[in-house]
């Protein structure tokens, strides 16, 4: 009697779904497209990379099923192993410096009292923008080429390097990784400053003045005002800087190609070794399926710590 009324209820509640849908049939035809889209493009790839990591695949012959054997191998796969703290090594200064110094610049932009020049400078950091990344990255390897390059002739003008020393920036290992750092110096370039800048001009005049007649310093103001207004900001770089940095391996590709040795791999440069280079597709997939679980797992987390109260109550009693 139970399962009949069950089975009943479900029916009525499909029905009145259905009613719903074609009482709005238009706009779901409108939407039809997106939804679609979202499934062949966002969805399928990493539903049939975790069900392609299950199988032995390569370009050529028979796909086979063997089960967690990938899985079990990337775990005993010392490459693999190795290019994780490789990857957080990269990753975390490159994290910090893309939250700080932006934040550091916005503030020193919005302190300028002409709006004018506020606009130039808000102009002077979208200009490193225009230009692709790849041709940056590009750019980059010119200066860190170790007899002529840019950095090498600057360290040599000011006397910290001798004139005869050669430095192999990107084919040293104790160099390489400090050298992929500081790609972007000054680290202001962008739209970070400009997304700062919009949560900065969102105070309230008022609260500043009150603050600055109440003898407040700019970076007691900075922290007790700006900061807690800032979350949404702060929230947004993190947890993209974090999604970016375990997906990004596009310097391995053009500077480093994951050398020397394996100073540099990472487990997307991994990744793409195994499709590309080697044609270990479930293998590759293996490694995909790692990476997307973790990339949530890590996501939640950061998303949860900076939504926090002890994050977000910075001191909110000053607002």
């Amino acid at each position: 009697m139970n399962v009949e009324n069950t089975v009943s209820k479900l029916k009525l509640k499909l029905k009145a779904l259905g009613k719903e849908i074609w009482k709005r049939k238009l706009a779901y035809l409108f939407i039809a497209p997106l939804i679609i889209g979202l499934l062949i493009f966002s969805y399928y790839p990493p539903v049939y990379g975790l069900v392609l990591s299950f199988f032995e695949k390569h370009s050529v012959g028979d796909t086979i099923f063997i089960g967690v054997k990938n899985y079990v191998d990337l775990f005993h796969d010392d490459v693999f192993l190795r290019s994780i703290p490789t990857m957080f090594y990269i990753m975390i200064p490159r994290l910090l410096i893309g939250i700080v110094v932006p934040l550091i610049m916005a503030e020193l932009i919005f302190g300028v009292k002409s709006q004018r020049m506020q606009g130039v400078y808000r102009v002077l950091v979208l200009v490193p923008i225009v230009a692709p990344g790849v041709v940056g990255t590009l750019i980059w390897r010119n200066i860190f080429d170790p007899t002529n390059g840019l950095l090498t002739s600057v360290l040599r003008m000011l006397g910290i390097m001798e004139q005869s020393q050669v430095v192999d920036w990107l084919g040293d290992p104790n160099w390489v990784i400090p050298s992929i750092i500081f790609m972007g110096f000054p680290w202001v370039g962008g739209t970070s400053v400009l997304i700062y800048m919009s949560g900065l001009m969102g105070i309230s005049t008022e609260v500043i003045e009150a603050s600055r007649l109440d003898g407040a310093s700019v970076l007691y103001r900075i922290w007790k005002i700006d900061l807690p207004l800032l979350i949404g900001q702060i929230r947004y770089f993190l947890i993209f800087g974090l999604i970016g940095g375990f997906q990004d391996y596009s310097t391995q590709i053009v500077l480093t190609d994951g050398g020397p040795g394996y100073s540099t791999y990472v487990p997307g440069y991994y990744m793409y070794q195994q499709a590309f280079m080697h044609d270990n597709m479930g293998y590759a997939s293996a490694i995909g399926s790692v990476m997307f679980l973790v990339i949530m797992v890590v996501s939640l987390f950061a998303f949860k710590f900076v939504n926090s109260k002890n994050i977000q109550g910075i001191d909110q009693e000053t607002l």
